[in-house]
């Protein structure tokens, strides 16, 4: 019965040995643990992890605010574009026979709607004359010549280049 109890004794020990090294082997990585987790809850001036994603959502509730703020300005900024000259077409041509070069021309500015005027220039040996003429949606309600209703055109094909969403 003492040979038993000796090898109770002896198993009882090898378990207890094992199990202290056991607990030695975690008391290891809790410490590990323990400073890896104070390292993340302090930021380089101390800060707690808290107060850093406080911080954060402060600023991503100010960056929200302007993007908001951007969208309605880029609005307003696409509005003030439609109205500037967009769409330019130029046509040069020979208005008389008894002239050299195509020194006549017809030059259309258009915005965005289509809206503008096209100027034309005659040019002639004795005088040259200057006409413009509104232009309301592509069309005017004054008789256009071929050349005005081409420099029109090219001015609204390149419109067609320059389409602001």
């Amino acid at each position: 019965m003492n040979l038993n109890m000796d090898v109770y004794i002896i198993a009882a020990l090898a378990v207890f040995v094992i199990l202290f090294v056991f607990v030695l082997f975690l008391f290891y990585k809790v410490s590990g643990l323990t400073a890896r987790y104070n390292r993340f809850m302090c930021g380089r001036d101390g800060a707690s992890l808290e107060g850093q994603l406080a911080e954060i959502c402060a600023r991503l509730d100010s960056l929200k605010a302007d993007v908001s703020g951007n969208s309605v300005k880029l609005k307003e900024i696409a509005g003030v574009l439609n109205t500037a000259t967009r769409g330019i077409g130029v046509v040069r041509f020979n208005a008389f026979q008894d002239t050299g070069s195509d020194l006549s021309f017809s030059v259309a500015f258009l915005d965005a709607h289509k809206d503008g005027l096209v100027i034309s220039s005659i040019y002639g040996r004795e005088e040259s004359r200057t006409y413009a003429k509104p232009v309301k949606n592509g069309q005017s309600q004054y008789q256009l010549s071929m050349e005005e209703k081409e420099a029109v055109c090219r001015a609204v094909d390149s419109l067609k280049q320059l389409t602001v969403q």
